[in-house]
């Protein structure tokens, strides 16, 4: 924990559903299943009958979709593999059959650490546990979670060619110290169901981590409504440079420019208050 007591001491669902004879029963299409695969592919599943119209749309930004492809299921389930996964660093999915779209987006996101630390986030609902969403990392890679009740950092740590909490899981909205002992920049990927409705993350008093716990980069606050307040200050992790910049919160305005935050970008954050950290995020149609 050296290495990392140094990096911190500069702070300062899927369920069966009937079908009809042409796929989903109205209102009842859902995606299942999502899956990045280590060589790029992205696959997913949806209940459509044999003999179903479909149509995948697919988009960047959660606003504007486009036609990817579109067919007829062959046969008795529906699974789709994007090929071209690969050339993105994040990607979302809809399901189109007849008259009516799934009910949920399904996406991943990728980002790169360099050798060292980096503060990662997973944004998804419905994600797998760490075991399988950061599996073949070798041996001295860590991940560290900030407990806000008895303020001290949690360890997952891979041992043996294994992480030691296999079934730890990474809760939207909060992040981790991610360490990758390589000498190389490595990809690691997150996938599942983007959230949508009334989003809220609590921000407890003092410090903690904190993500987006919508899929997109954005300001802070102009564009992802971060509750910031007089006394607050945000620490951004510089992946490069190894080392925070800070972003003070003063007299109603930032000091040092208001902090853009990557997909699946965490960071630290000092509240003088508490507060929730409220979304209303709906993809429209």
């Amino acid at each position: 924990m050296s290495k990392l007591t140094s990096i911190l001491g500069r702070l300062g669902a899927h369920s069966p559903l009937l079908k009809s004879e042409h796929g989903a029963a109205p209102g009842s299409l859902l995606l299942s299943e999502a899956v990045r695969f280590p060589y790029g592919p992205f696959r997913f599943k949806a209940n459509l009958a044999r003999g179903a119209r479909f149509a995948v749309e697919v988009c960047t930004d959660l606003r504007t979709w486009t036609l990817l492809t579109e067919g007829t299921v062959q046969g008795d389930s529906f699974e789709f593999l994007d090929t071209e996964a690969a050339k993105y660093s994040y990607r979302f999915y809809r399901l189109k059959c007849g008259e009516s779209r799934s009910l949920n987006v399904l996406g991943y996101v990728s980002t790169t650490v360099p050798p060292g630390f980096a503060m990662i986030a997973n944004p998804f609902d419905n994600s797998a546990p760490v075991g399988e969403a950061l599996k073949g990392w070798p041996d001295g890679t860590t991940l560290n979670r900030f407990d806000t009740r008895l303020f001290r950092l949690g360890e997952n740590a891979v041992k043996h060619g294994k992480w030691t909490n296999p079934g730890e899981r990474l809760p939207p909205g909060e992040g981790a110290i991610f360490y990758n002992p390589t000498s190389d920049y490595k990809s690691l990927s997150f996938c599942g169901e983007v959230m949508q409705g009334n989003l809220s993350v609590p921000i407890p008093s003092g410090f903690s981590i904190r993500s987006s716990i919508v899929p997109l980069p954005g300001n802070l606050v102009s564009d992802m409504d971060f509750p910031i307040a007089n006394g607050d200050v945000v620490h951004v992790f510089d992946r490069d440079q190894q080392k925070y910049v800070l972003y003070p919160f003063e007299n109603g305005q930032w000091t040092a420019g208001e902090p853009l935050i990557g997909v699946a970008e965490s960071f630290w954050v000092a509240k003088a208050d508490p507060g929730n950290w409220v979304r209303h995020f709906t993809i429209e149609s």
